[in-house]
């Protein structure tokens, strides 16, 4: 399994509207994905951050969405795009 980490910085009076939207375009949009595997919404209001973390079941399904459909979910999200002030990822690696 590998994590998409994604960080917003969001407004505190738009972080409602904007984990909706979200949910609506990106979410929606990511289940139609082979290995997508679900997603986690945290949020810091002191800081107007919000952190989406993302399960895919392969490094390799994640990156086959075409750039074409990343673009369109972005234009979905209209008024409410957001910057994207950080990103990684992460793998599970069984130590021990």
């Amino acid at each position: 399994m590998i994590i998409e980490w994604l960080k917003f910085r969001v407004a505190a009076e738009k972080c409602e509207a904007f984990i909706r939207r979200d949910a609506e375009v990106w979410t929606a949009g990511l289940r139609d994905f082979p290995g997508f595997l679900g997603k986690e919404v945290w949020v810091n209001l002191e800081q107007n951050e919000v952190v989406f973390v993302i399960r895919w079941e392969t490094r390799e399904q994640w990156k086959s969405i075409p750039p074409s459909k990343l673009a369109e979910l972005d234009r979905e999200m209209g008024d409410l795009l957001m910057p994207l002030v950080e990103c990684g990822e992460y793998f599970a690696e069984i130590c021990g």
